[in-house]
C-alpha cells in the first residue's frame, strides 16, 4: 500500500511539473510515468529534482516582477536550467536568484533570453519543436521522452539525460537537420 501511494505521488509530481499543454492534455500522467521508467536517475533524485522544479516555479509565480509563464524550469541532478524569454535583464537576474535560493540547488544555468516574442514567432517555435519531437520519436534508438525541447525565438534548447555519447550525437544530428542549422543549446548529459 505504501509503495502504491509513493508511485501515485511520484506520477502526480511528474504530471504537475511537466511543462507545456500537449503532455498534460494527452495523458501527462502516463507520459510522466513512462519518462520515470526510462530515466537513468534514481527515483530519489527524480523526486528531489521534481520538488526543486516545483518549488522554483511556485516561487516565481508568487513573485510580482518575474513573468513565470514565460520561463521553463528544468532540473537534472540538482542543476537548474532556466529557459525562455523575459522582458529585461532584471527579470532574468531575479529568476536566477529565486532558483539559487531553493534548497537542493547545486547550480543555476540561466539561459533566459531578454526580449520579446511575437505571436507569430511563438507559433513558428511551437511548430519547430513539434517537428523535432516527431523526428526524435521516430528513431527507436532514442529515448525521446527523456529530452525536453524548448524553442524560443528560433533558439532550440535540449535538456535531458541520454544513455550514451552515440545517442547524444544522433539527437544533435537530427535536431540540426530538422532545424536547418538554427542555434542549438545543448544541455544533454550522458549517463547519470
Amino acid at each position: 500500500m505504501h509503495l502504491r501511494f509513493l508511485l501515485l505521488f511520484f506520477l502526480l509530481i511528474l504530471f504537475l511539473t511537466t511543462n507545456g499543454c500537449a503532455p498534460a492534455a494527452v495523458g501527462g500522467a502516463a507520459y510522466g510515468g513512462y519518462k520515470g521508467a526510462t530515466d537513468k536517475r534514481s527515483i530519489g533524485t527524480i523526486m528531489d529534482d521534481s520538488v526543486i522544479s516545483t518549488t522554483i516555479k511556485t516561487k516565481m509565480i508568487g513573485d510580482e516582477f518575474v513573468e513565470a509563464r514565460n520561463i521553463d524550469v528544468d532540473v537534472l541532478n540538482g542543476v537548474v536550467y532556466l529557459v525562455g524569454v523575459v522582458k529585461n535583464s532584471s527579470q532574468k537576474r531575479m529568476a536566477a536568484d529565486i532558483a539559487r535560493g531553493v534548497d537542493g540547488v547545486r547550480r543555476v544555468e540561466n539561459q533566459l533570453l531578454v526580449g520579446t516574442t511575437s505571436v507569430g514567432q511563438t507559433v513558428d517555435d511551437t511548430i519547430l519543436t513539434s517537428k523535432i519531437r516527431a523526428e526524435l520519436i521516430k528513431d527507436p534508438d532514442i529515448r525521446s521522452t527523456n529530452i525536453d525541447i524548448d524553442t524560443n525565438n528560433n533558439i532550440i534548447t535540449l535538456t535531458g539525460i541520454v544513455r550514451s555519447q552515440k545517442e547524444k550525437s544522433k539527437i544533435l544530428y537530427i535536431v540540426q537537420k530538422v532545424s536547418r542549422h538554427r542555434q542549438i543549446v545543448d544541455n544533454l548529459s550522458v549517463g547519470k
